[in-house]
């Protein structure tokens, strides 16, 4: 199931599956986010949790018990989630999670979107409901459509840090897979640079900033604020940036993207 909410300027979209965005565009139909092509990438924003990236191996070790994984990005993004509310520019989904063989903690775990004005937000919130402290890293995900304006090319962009930072977005660029970067300042754009439209996203405080598409970019950039990053440890906590949520402890993050087009 799909829902949408809307502001004066942005409509935004969100599916039960994994809570996730689905769409963002323009009142006037120019669209935001990559619209998810199943032969070149097939996700559009997904959200990594309770962990970013791969684990080696494809296993981690807590208390003494090897537990296999079979997902890169956690799991919170593909299972079903539940529309608890929704009112014109808002809606909250959620998700339990009980507790497994993959991941033996019990969490709950909650997503809002809203929009305002040329402003959209999501923020999710992990609550851990087992008796034992819970490691976690998060990640947003969100691909943007590279170039976004109409008859331009992808030469013409470049990701600018508000710390000063410019990264053009040649073809090349992402030929070794993504780039991470710490310390960019409190956002990050993608820029088109003759017209100074951009599309933006906040970063300030997040552990490190991801950039990412495909090789030759074919049609989207991510940029992805996240809290925590990979390793080839097998200790979890072991892992760059990554959090213990103590029973009954939540914990929020918040994705905010500006559309200045």
């Amino acid at each position: 199931m799909e829902y949408t909410i809307q502001s004066s300027r942005l409509t935004l979209t969100a599916a039960t599956k994994g809570a996730l965005l689905q769409a963002i565009r323009f009142v006037d139909g120019r669209e935001l986010l990559w619209d998810g092509k199943p032969e070149i990438w097939a996700n559009r924003a997904p959200v990594c949790f309770p962990w970013c990236g791969n684990i080696k191996d494809n296993w981690y070790e807590q208390d003494g018990v090897r537990r296999k994984v079979s997902t890169r990005h956690g799991f919170a993004r593909d299972v079903e989630h539940t529309l608890e509310a929704q009112s014109d520019s808002e809606m909250i989904f959620r998700m339990d999670h009980e507790g497994d063989e993959v991941w033996p903690w019990a969490f709950t775990f909650r997503t809002t979107h809203k929009v305002e004005g040329g402003k959209a937000f999501t923020v999710c919130t992990a609550v851990n409901r087992s008796d034992k402290a819970m490691p976690v890293q998060f990640g947003f995900h969100p691909a943007f459509r590279c170039p976004f304006v109409e008859g331009s090319a992808v030469e013409e962009y470049a990701v600018r840090f508000a710390a000063g930072r410019v990264i053009p977005m040649t073809r090349d660029v992402f030929d070794n897979d993504s780039i991470a970067f710490e310390g960019g300042g409190d956002w990050a754009r993608l820029e088109h640079v003759p017209s100074g439209k951009y599309i933006e996203v906040n970063n300030k405080g997040w552990f490190t900033t991801l950039l990412w598409s495909k090789p030759g970019i074919p049609g989207f950039v991510c940029i992805e604020p996240w809290d925590g990053y990979v390793s080839d440890a097998h200790d979890l906590l072991e892992r760059p940036g990554a959090k213990l949520l103590l029973p009954g402890e939540s914990r929020s993050w918040t994705l905010e993207m500006t559309f200045c087009l």
